[in-house]
């Protein structure tokens, strides 16, 4: 039997009972050697007193009048500590056997007890992580093989025909602290019939299910409104769409991993974001990730802008403009300049690239040369 009577738990036993009854206690192992105590220094000695208990599988009283026969036992009560019909250690108390013995059985209880507790607990948390494996492996996997499938599925407790929309949250890495308090404010949001699962030390998976009749308010502003209440920074929401059955959830697992990958690259401060936010870096990022060789053309055309003595200056005046939607005058405003200064910067920005903002085909694909130049900057 694996050891269930750990130093951890020992130590646990002996403070709660000490913080109750005014006497010494002494944890023993299978061995007799005492692996917790109220006093310290005895921690790693011998028990003869435990010894015998393992031995004859009884309860062993000491009292002043035997002490010389026990060599490493002082005056007291050892009791085994019993778990599904096993002795796994023993307990002992320090005092003469007629001042403890009328509640020595209630502290070899409580610690039983305690031993059952922490057996359970642990039982559940196997139980819990091995389900959350099972759902990782059914989202994650490429495995066609609908009964093996259903089978995974069956042993996950989920019903292959429910809604899953997959949200993927995404954090700096943190200590264990702030990850609790990511944990923490991530449960918030759950629903009793929502999956939670932590992939990776900073990125969290949560299976939302669909409710019907489903709530007139979009998920990803409901999860707007959820991130709001966070003080994580830079915290990433991504929303992937509901889908039915293994594959529409691993489809929906897919788009939520690549709006991370996608908005963790453009956005660092973080946010929510759905496909439909990221359409076009999207694509471009799988253009970037796919075709490198075809994009170099495209990059090179924006580093020109970029090498300019004002070319921070004519990024951020194209940046905006495409924001604006190429609308001259609340782009003049926003980065309070005179529309004849920013039609100047346009005509520049032309003139270094051979493409003019104030075409939409020219200025998509300086859009699209903006995303991969920033694209190829962040993952090199």
């Amino acid at each position: 039997m694996k050891t269930i009577l750990t130093e951890q738990l020992a130590n646990e036993i002996v403070k709660r009972t000490m913080s109750i009854i005014h006497a010494n206690i002494n944890i023993m192992d299978q061995t007799g050697t005492i692996i917790a105590s109220g006093v310290p220094s005895r921690i790693g000695q011998l028990h003869d007193g435990a010894v015998q208990v393992i031995k004859e599988k009884h309860t062993i009283e000491i009292d002043t009048s035997r002490t010389n026969h026990w060599h490493s036992s002082q005056p007291g009560i050892n009791l085994p500590i019993t778990f599904q019909e096993n002795i796994v250690g023993v307990i002992g108390i320090t005092g003469h056997p007629d001042d403890i013995r009328d509640y020595s059985q209630l502290i070899q209880m409580g610690a039983e007890l305690t031993l059952e507790q922490a057996f359970l607990t642990n039982e559940i948390q196997q139980n819990k992580q091995i389900r959350q494996n099972q759902i990782t492996n059914i989202l994650l996997g490429t495995e066609q093989d609908q009964t093996y499938i259903q089978e995974r599925a069956h042993y996950a407790k989920l019903d292959i025909k429910t809604t899953y929309a997959v949200i993927i949250i995404s954090t700096p890495v943190l200590d264990k602290k702030h990850t609790k308090d990511v944990e923490k404010h991530i449960h918030s949001w759950l629903n009793q019939e929502d999956e939670y699962i932590p992939l990776f030390t900073n990125q969290h998976l949560i299976l939302k299910k669909e409710i019907q009749p489903s709530s007139n308010t979009p998920l990803k502003d409901i999860l707007i409104e959820k991130h709001k209440t966070s003080a994580i920074p830079h915290m990433t929401i991504a929303v992937g769409p509901y889908l039915t059955g293994v594959n529409g959830w691993r489809q929906s697992y897919q788009e939520a991993q690549k709006i991370i990958e996608v908005a963790n690259t453009l956005y660092p401060s973080g946010g929510v974001w759905s496909y439909q936010d990221l359409n076009l870096a999207i694509l471009t990022y799988d253009l970037l990730k796919n075709t490198p060789q075809s994009t170099k053309q495209l990059i090179a055309t924006y580093h020109r802008i970029l090498t300019e003595n004002d070319g921070t200056q004519l990024h951020q005046t194209l940046k905006t403009y495409i924001e604006e939607n190429g609308k001259m005058s609340i782009t003049s405003d926003k980065l309070f300049i005179h529309r004849n200064t920013l039609t100047y910067r346009l005509d520049k920005i032309y003139q270094i690239t051979g493409k003019d903002p104030r075409n939409i085909n020219h200025l998509l694909e300086l859009k699209m040369a903006q995303l991969l130049y920033k694209l190829e900057s962040n993952n090199n």
